[in-house]
């Protein structure tokens, strides 16, 4: 899960520097499929595909917005991913 977590970091910074020749859609899925087969960490997986539902919705508006809320958006992606690895990077299975 954790490989396609960063898999999916890096498809946002594409979609962010070339938001013309980008779509988050094969990620979205990805994430989506992954959510089911190897389980959600609470809510975590399904806020960061969220997010990247509000970033690939963004794209269309990188070039003509006069506002931040494209950056915005993908910020907010990059960072749900980025919790989400760490999900998976610092687990803690030792019950003590």
């Amino acid at each position: 899960m954790k490989e396609i977590l960063e898999q999916a970091i890096k498809n946002v910074e594409k979609a962010y520097e070339n938001p013309n020749t980008a779509s988050l859609d094969d990620t979205i899925k990805q994430l989506q499929q992954a959510k089911e087969q190897y389980g959600d960490k609470g809510t975590m997986i399904e806020d960061a595909i969220n997010s990247l539902i509000h970033a690939q919705h963004s794209i269309a508006h990188m070039e003509t917005a006069k506002d931040f809320s494209p950056s915005a958006a993908f910020g907010q992606a990059h960072n749900a991913l980025e919790q989400a690895i760490n999900s998976y990077v610092n687990v803690d299975n030792d019950p003590m």
